[in-house]
């Protein structure tokens, strides 16, 4: 199956929907994550929003991730990750993002994914010689009003200064801008929460949905996750080995991005027992681990290590 990922054929893309659709049925069945046909959608700072009861409510997050892997796999493409089109990068998102709640019900964390995304589209744009001021405000905003959907992102801030700095120079001005951009949407965010008279919960690790699962299948997926990080690791560093300096510079943004989710995910879990943020350090992943497959020394742990993934995700149902 791996096969039809990995190179340039459209079939995989078909097939995509009816794995995120068979995840999302064994779910309905099993109620390992407790999805109700009607639910209150946490959407950050812009409060919870009933979401009506229909027939097809159970997939709309699932479209949302088939979505967000689409968009993950063109940044891939289009930047020339790899020297041919490949799809593995959608089945990965789609994989690994199994593992967390909000693959199957909608909320705050996927439309984050989804702006991060497109800030990386911006990040991407920027030139070593060319003026940045417009790109580093829209890179601020698009992480500021992901931050809102999923208040936790609040802290990544710095991290925006590094991405910029990683392929610019220093430029104070860019840097303000993208701290405005960064702020304009959470000035609105807790003006709306201000708006419905809620108290403003200055915790912000608190205001992120309270998920759970099962521990032992939590610390399994950590396993996993780890051992496909340490992959991703060295399958890039042979890919910058060969490549451009630009290329290697738009790789340290998305380490800077697995980095910001790995620490999130950490402190959320030590403080409140909970895994969500983690889901964040997946949108790097997923263009990390690629580079395992690409490579002769690195292929087969790749490729066995995909499919106890694969096969995990739809075991872990039935414990």
């Amino acid at each position: 199956m791996l096969r039809l990922f990995l190179g340039n054929q459209i079939i995989g893309l078909i097939l995509l929907p009816f794995i995120i659709a068979g995840y999302v049925t064994l779910n309905s069945y099993t109620n390992y994550f407790d999805v109700p046909l009607s639910f209150d959608m946490d959407l950050g700072l812009w409060g919870s929003h009933h979401f009506p009861n229909f027939f097809l409510v159970k997939y709309v997050a699932g479209i949302a991730v088939f979505g967000n892997a689409l968009l993950l796999n063109f940044l891939f493409n289009t930047n020339t990750f790899y020297e041919r089109n490949s799809y593995v990068v959608s089945i990965l998102y789609v994989v690994l993002m199994s593992y967390y709640h909000s693959f199957y019900q909608i909320d705050g964390v996927l439309i984050a994914h989804f702006l991060v995304v497109l800030s990386f589209f911006q990040l991407f744009n920027l030139e070593n010689n060319e003026e940045g001021r417009r790109i580093s405000f829209n890179t601020g905003f698009l992480i500021g009003l992901a931050a809102s959907f999923h208040p936790p992102l609040i802290f990544t801030l710095p991290l925006i200064w590094l991405m910029i700095t990683r392929i610019r120079p220093l430029v104070f001005r860019e840097l303000l801008l993208s701290t405005i951009g960064f702020l304009i949407p959470l000035i609105y965010g807790y003006s709306f929460v201000y708006g419905q008279k809620r108290a403003i919960n200055w915790n912000i690790l608190e205001t992120a949905a309270n998920y759970s699962q099962k521990q032992i299948i939590f610390l399994i997926s950590m396993v996993l996750f780890s051992a496909s990080a340490v992959l991703s690791v060295i399958g890039t560093r042979m890919k910058n080995s060969k490549s451009s300096i630009r290329f290697k510079k738009l790789t340290a943004i998305i380490y800077l991005n697995m980095v910001g989710g790995i620490v999130l995910g950490t402190v959320e879990i030590i403080k409140l027992g909970q895994y969500e943020s983690f889901s964040v350090a997946m949108i790097a992943l997923s263009l990390f681990l690629p580079f395992s497959f690409f490579y002769k020394s690195t292929n087969l742990f790749a490729t066995i290590l995909f499919y106890i993934i694969f096969m995990f995700s739809f075991g872990k149902f039935f414990i």
